[in-house]
């Protein structure tokens, strides 16, 4: 409870006035590169865990890095060309499925396909139950989670979360986003 009192005292810029989630939608999806840095704090049966988080992203490929006390000095996957790799201490492995890496790694499971897309406040393509409010995804049901859009912040006059929570039956956690980097 104290972890999480901590994400969400963080200051940010408020969140550029509520808009056509239609315009919205089109102008956060064509972001092609794109980053932040932040923490995270993930539960699940497996204990709790807490962890700083950066993440860059190029058009599909991504780097994701986790570091601090989740039992690592720091892991980095790597999302290029479609393959998915494994950075930790020194060692570079080549991993398959996605779905099963940072439950194997961590001990808990995130959807690394959907992920870009949440991270930015949007529905992943496909099935997906989104609910909207002031022009900008609240929440969603997809894939079996449950995705809370907590916060927005402005970036270069664009909204993107700065807290979302998330739930599933065997894990839930935050994700605090900030210091966001947009490049044409």
């Amino acid at each position: 409870l104290v972890l999480f009192a901590l994400l969400i005292g963080c200051a940010s810029t408020p969140a550029p006035e509520p808009g056509d989630w239609a315009a919205h939608r089109n102008t956060v999806a064509a972001l092609e590169h794109w980053g932040f840095s932040g923490r995270i704090a993930v539960s699940s049966a497996a204990g709790g865990d807490t962890a700083t988080l950066r993440w860059h992203q190029h058009r599909d490929d991504f780097t994701m890095t986790l570091s601090g006390p989740i039992g690592l000095k720091e892991a980095t996957l790597l999302r290029e060309g479609g393959h998915l790799m494994l950075e930790r201490d020194g060692v570079l492995r080549r991993l398959t499925p996605e779905d099963d890496v940072l439950d194997t790694e961590f001990g808990w499971r995130l959807p690394l396909n959907y992920l870009p897309w949440w991270l930015r406040g949007l529905p992943a393509p496909g099935p997906a139950s989104p609910v909207l409010e002031n022009g900008r995804l609240a929440s969603l049901q997809q894939a079996g989670w449950y995705i809370e859009f907590a916060s927005y912040q402005s970036v270069d006059n664009t909204a993107l979360p700065r807290v979302i929570r998330f739930e599933r039956a065997d894990v839930s956690g935050k994700i605090l986003l900030k210091n966001w980097t947009l490049s044409p």
